[in-house]
């Protein structure tokens, strides 16, 4: 659902959110690390940002491929050395077995006691992890070795919405952190296109019946055949890159 990118991406360009340093990709990302999207080419980046205003340092950054534990100790050393880090936030999408016309359910990971207690009224739920380590979670684990308090964001998003952008999960973690500290971002851009997103997904299901059946299924709180899935996931991607063109 690009809920982390996305996020951190809103973050650093609200007003006073400056750039002040960057990771070089050497060594981190691979040579041929250039994707091309919509015939554009995107290089591997590594940028942090500040904003005073607000009191927060934004990652902005790629997934390193290769020497991850010197990759996430160096930001870890420019976030405390510049601005005396408090806290470590991290964001991401977890794709889950819900339809689009649900509230998306934000789980918890914290690495503090009292961290967590104070944010269970934002966040009741927490997370088990079943799976290989991910590389936030490996960031929240050096960041309590060094004894700063970190709390992973884990926000659902549809599995047919996973492979683009879930602006309702998105809109949902920037809320969040709005409420959490009290920042008051603008969030208009995002309800645009939260509404333009739904209402290219309700004229799918209008077009195609068989579309519209997969979901309500899921509305019911029943699963899906992985072939229905598959199905689902494709219909929906095609109508979402008709939406972007």
């Amino acid at each position: 659902g690009a809920v982390s990118g996305t996020v951190a991406d809103f973050l650093a360009d609200a007003p006073g959110a400056a750039s002040f340093c960057q990771i070089k990709p050497a060594g981190f990302f691979p040579i041929g690390g250039v994707t091309v999207e919509e015939d554009v080419a995107q290089f591997p980046q590594s940028r942090l940002f500040s904003n005073e205003r607000n009191n927060v340092v934004i990652l902005r950054s790629d997934e390193p491929q290769s020497r991850k534990h010197e990759f996430l100790n160096a930001v870890l050393d420019l976030a405390e050395s510049y601005h005396g880090a408090e806290a470590l936030y991290t964001v991401n999408g977890i794709a889950s077995m819900i339809p689009h016309t649900a509230p998306r359910r934000v789980f918890m990971v914290a690495t503090d006691l009292t961290l967590r207690r104070e944010l269970k009224r934002f966040i009741p739920a927490g997370l088990v992890w079943q799976g290989p380590p991910h590389t936030s979670l490996y960031l929240l684990w050096l960041a309590k070795n060094r004894r700063l308090p970190g709390v992973g964001l884990w926000i659902e998003v549809p599995f047919y919405l996973a492979g683009s952008e879930d602006f309702q999960a998105i809109k949902t973690g920037v809320s969040l952190l709005d409420r959490i500290f009290g920042w008051g971002h603008d969030l208009d851009d995002l309800e645009q296109r939260v509404a333009e997103q739904e209402q290219t997904l309700a004229q799918l299901r209008d077009e195609d019946p068989e579309i519209d059946s997969k979901i309500r299924i899921l509305e019911q709180g029943e699963t899906l055949e992985r072939h229905e899935q598959q199905e689902l996931v494709e219909a929906v991607q095609g109508a979402l890159k008709g939406q972007r063109r």
